[in-house]
């Protein structure tokens, strides 16, 4: 794994990363919206997450260790922990 990370670019981890953990953030928040009732913002994280998930889908397949046990499901997973607490918070906040 370590030679895969040196000789992947920068900006090819830092985007997948992103990509991840925008992924995994926006299932979550539907969650948490979901659980509140909040109508307005389940269609809206709906709308939101399946854009999204048209590009996470199209993109190619992960085939490196790294990207198969790090790259994909590190980010998610983080993505998705600050989605389920943002999304409460700003639940709470604005509904």
């Amino acid at each position: 794994m370590k030679r895969e990370y040196r000789e992947t670019p920068r900006q090819e981890i830092r985007q997948a990363i992103f990509e991840n953990a925008t992924y995994g953030f926006l299932g979550s928040v539907i969650v948490v919206f979901i659980t509140k009732g909040i109508d307005i913002a389940v269609l809206l994280g709906y709308v939101s997450y399946y854009f999204f998930l048209g590009r996470v889908v199209n993109r190619p397949k992960y085939v490196t260790q790294i990207g198969k046990f790090i790259i994909f499901p590190v980010p998610t997973a983080l993505g998705a922990f600050i989605g389920y607490k943002l999304a409460g918070l700003l639940s709470d906040l604005f509904w």
